[in-house]
């Protein structure tokens, strides 16, 4: 019997030590980013979003829109990040009278890590489909098409051996999901967290460890520093510290979910509500712009799951709230003044009323709208035996109004906020409040396929909700044919057309959807073509590819593509025909499109035409170029200095030289350029030149061509 027991002892630690030797190797980076549709988020070590440091903006959080600032020539106030960190506070007995530890895995996560020594191990820390293997849901529909794998565990190797007895025997399993293809599931992600309490396995592992067994009174403080949004903030206060001071945090019960808007920042005599401001936005011809409310979005933490607690209760809120942070420096949150004893910071998980500056009410004026803000959300108690389990699930959601209406002066403030559908201009359109609440839902239903509300039971579904068709790739050149026009041409082939849909296996593409941007790679995008599945017109059998020509494009002017695919709905949804779709009031499925944001182009493409076949009508527009003259009638951020060669020849390489000979700029020009050039007026040291009368050369095998321009700054 001895030997039984000793032999199964051995087969546990061994099995235990493989496991973890194999899944260190899964631990990719400590900072992993959803970045392919209209969200993106960091996914930290023990927490989610960038590095917290003061509210200042330290990488991806939330941004919404997303984009890479580096994609835009000029600086429009940075990214529109919704989150400068989040996550849990853990904390729980290993008595009914004695804390074991509690731990921060919203603000730093410190003592999580993938080092030897640290106190909890990250075993896991993965994009699952790292080469987008399940992008349209090719190769699993029962998961998301961006999944992001964490795990991180007790480590019987801390290296602090006074600090050993304060560790929590568990093993937190946590998955992000990210829907980044569709335009109907794309403003939302989810996490599920599995916590086990793994005394059992440690000692199995190491008779010698001693831990506590049962994880009494375990409570969880979701904690995140929300604001909407960091570059509206930056824009109307850039002398003031980062974060949001503004926002305006809410508390919806019926959905469980704790979120902000843009409000007015109550220490200023103006009105800062959604943050209009006059001088930002698209620039028209007249050289005036069009205004931007630059904080049109909203943010939340929805609770979806949680297992039931010591009440008997599932997806049960102990309490919510905020705790008002410093705004000169801000490092410890709910936490500022409280004694870093492990008895002092349980208590605040136990009543958050007792967190730092603790606000109840969004109709405070103390705080609220006056400081940056911590939102909390309370869960617990459990009692969680050795070997057992709880699962708790959230939804980060950020939405609001279309980037077009952010770009008019003339939405009303009650139109941004709105909770209800509404027509605007005669076009059907929806208010901010609406669209975000009804991301929240979409949330919800996708997590209920999932997982059973009432019994936590898995339902075979997998997370899963109805799925637009694949897009395709695209390309854009200039026009190549017999008409003497300009006009940019994009080029696809039909190989999505054979992929099935991921629910019932039909082929349901029913066409694409052209988009267009002359501004940002976040919009306005304005739709320029629907192009029917097939269209003679359009498909071209001899290149065994679609064809369109944006015969509207405007020459020298630059422009962002986005192609997207759409169907036409269905009469039912076979994975779960009890589902009740609110677009449709049944299961009927709506009609559904992929995400713009998902295949679009990051940079733009210059309108032109074919190379030019001579020399002699090269031209310099504009010449003389006039600070403060616009050559385009509407340009891109950054495109307000560009001087433009037209009627050039391909290849060719144009140098720019001051009277004096100095060569300030060598622009090299390569074959199928098309017939047009750009100079933003930088030297190849990327410094701006100065006024002044330049030379040019260009040179080509079709001979030489020198001019002269003029700069006036």
């Amino acid at each position: 019997m001895k030997y039984i027991q000793k032999h199964i002892f051995y087969l546990v630690a061994i099995n235990f030590l493989v496991f973890t030797a194999k899944s260190f190797s899964q631990v990719e980076s400590p900072t992993l980013s959803f970045n392919r549709g209209a969200l993106w988020q960091s996914v930290y070590n023990g927490k989610v979003g960038p590095i917290f440091s003061n509210w200042g903006n330290k990488g991806v959080g939330l941004d919404w829109p997303g984009f890479d600032k580096t994609w835009i020539n000029t600086n429009i106030g940075g990214t529109a990040s919704h989150l400068a960190t989040g996550g849990f506070w853990i904390g729980a007995k290993k008595s009914k009278d004695s804390v074991i530890s509690v731990e921060d895995w919203s603000i730093y996560a410190g003592t999580i890590s993938s080092d030897a020594g640290a106190k909890y191990r990250m075993t896991q820390h993965h994009q699952k489909f790292k080469n987008g293997e399940n992008y349209w849901l090719k190769e699993n529909a029962k998961e998301s098409e961006e999944e992001i794998e964490s795990s991180w565990e007790y480590n019987k190797n801390y290296s602090n051996t006074d600090d050993r007895d304060h560790q929590l025997p568990v093993r937190v399993t946590r998955r992000a999901y990210n829907w980044s293809g569709s335009k109907r599931d794309e403003n939302y992600i989810i996490y599920e967290y599995t916590i086990k309490n793994i005394s059992n396995e440690i000692k199995a592992a190491d008779t010698s460890i001693s831990v506590a067994d049962t994880l009494y009174d375990l409570y969880l403080m979701a904690n995140y520093a929300m604001h909407v949004n960091s570059r509206a903030w930056t824009i109307l206060f850039p002398s003031l510290t980062p974060g949001a001071r503004n926002t305006w945090y809410f508390w919806d019960n019926a959905r469980k979910m704790i979120y902000g808007r843009s409000g007015d920042y109550l220490e200023t005599v103006a009105n800062e509500e959604y943050g209009f401001v006059a001088n930002q936005g698209q620039e028209l011809s007249s050289g005036s712009v069009t205004g931007e409310w630059t904080a049109p979005g909203f943010v939340g933490v929805r609770l979806l799951y949680s297992s039931p607690d010591n009440t008997g209760q599932a997806t049960r809120v102990n309490q919510y709230g905020w705790s008002a942070g410093l705004n000169s420096i801000d490092q410890s949150g709910p936490f500022n003044g409280i004694p870093g004893t492990a008895d002092a910071e349980y208590a605040v998980l136990k009543n958050i009323a007792t967190a730092a500056s603790f606000v109840s009410s969004s109709a405070d004026t103390i705080y609220m709208r006056r400081n940056r803000m911590w939102s909390l959300m309370s869960l617990g108690p459990w009692t969680i035996l050795p070997g057992d389990s709880i699962v708790v699930a959230l939804a980060e959601v950020v939405n609001g109004i279309d980037y077009a209406d952010a770009l008019n002066k003339n939405i009303q403030k009650s139109e941004i906020g709105g909770t209800s559908s509404s027509y605007i201009s005669g076009t059907t359109r929806y208010r901010g409040g609406y669209l975000f609440n009804s991301s929240a839902d979409k949330a919800k239903f996708t997590y209920d396929q999932y997982r059973d509300s009432k019994t936590g039971q898995l339902t075979g579904n997998g997370l899963n909700h109805p799925d637009p068709p694949a897009a395709p790739t695209f390309t854009v050149s200039y026009y190549k044919g017999t008409k003497n026009i300009a006009a940019n041409v994009l080029r696809w082939g039909k190989e999505t057309e054979s992929i099935p849909d991921p629910d019932d296996g039909t082929l349901d593409l029913a066409g694409y959807n052209v988009y267009r941007s002359n501004y940002l790679p976040i919009g306005p995008w304005t739709k320029i073509a629907t192009i029917i599945k097939g269209d003679p017109n359009v498909y071209s059998s001899s290149e065994s590819k679609y064809v369109f020509v944006d015969t509207s494009a405007s020459i020298g002017t630059s422009y962002y593509y986005s192609l997207t695919a759409y169907d036409t709905g269905k009469a039912s949804w076979p994975i779960n025909p009890s589902a009740v779709f609110p677009e449709t009031g049944s299961n009927r499925v709506p009609p559904l499109e992929s995400s713009i944001f998902a295949n679009r182009m990051t940079q733009t493409f210059t309108t032109t035409f074919p190379p030019a076949t001579t020399l002699s009508n090269v031209m310099v527009v504009p010449n003389p170029f006039v600070l403060g003259n616009k050559y385009a009638s509407i340009g891109v951020p950054g495109s307000d200095d560009d001087i433009q060669f037209v009627n050039i020849p391909n290849p060719c390489t144009i140098r720019i030289y001051t009277v004096r000979g100095d060569l300030v700029k060598t622009i090299t020009v390569a074959s199928g350029a098309g017939a047009i050039a750009t100079w933003d007026q930088s030297s190849d040291y990327g410094q701006f030149v100065g006024s002044g009368i330049y030379i040019y050369h260009i040179d080509s095998p079709l001979g030489t061509k020198k001019g002269k321009l003029a700069i006036v700054r």
